[in-house]
């Protein structure tokens, strides 16, 4: 099952551009996936709430809307940063598309499967 999750899945820098309920000015999306992404925040929403939140991918100047419910938080640790597992609940079939297309290209540059330093 955990390798099924990690197909498709990068390492990425995402600003956050607007989100409802507001996050943190400096949260990010540091992971991301066709289905879903973590978002870096000092101040994660419960589990179970629903976001909405604008990004732009590099290069590409339309904003995207993207809905979401949050499926898992994380605490901050010596290692890792807090923040939420989100699970896109509502994305327009275009936006999808252009992510899909991100995240291969990303996959492809770093020449690893499911692994990328792409950044903004």
């Amino acid at each position: 099952m955990e390798e099924r999750r990690q197909k498709g899945r990068i390492q990425t820098s995402l600003r956050i551009l607007d989100a409802n309920p507001d996050l943190s000015p400096l949260s990010c999306i540091t992971n991301l996936s066709g289905t879903g992404a973590f978002i870096s925040t000092d101040e994660p929403h419960p589990v179970d709430t629903s976001i909405a939140f604008d990004i732009k991918l590099p290069g590409d100047p339309e904003r995207m809307t993207i809905n979401a419910r949050v499926v898992w938080t994380k605490s901050v640790s010596n290692a890792t940063s807090a923040g939420m597992g989100i699970e896109f609940t509502d994305i327009l079939d275009r936006h999808h598309n252009k992510l899909a297309e991100f995240i291969e290209q990303s996959i492809r540059a770093e020449g690893a499967p499911g692994q990328s330093g792409a950044e903004v």
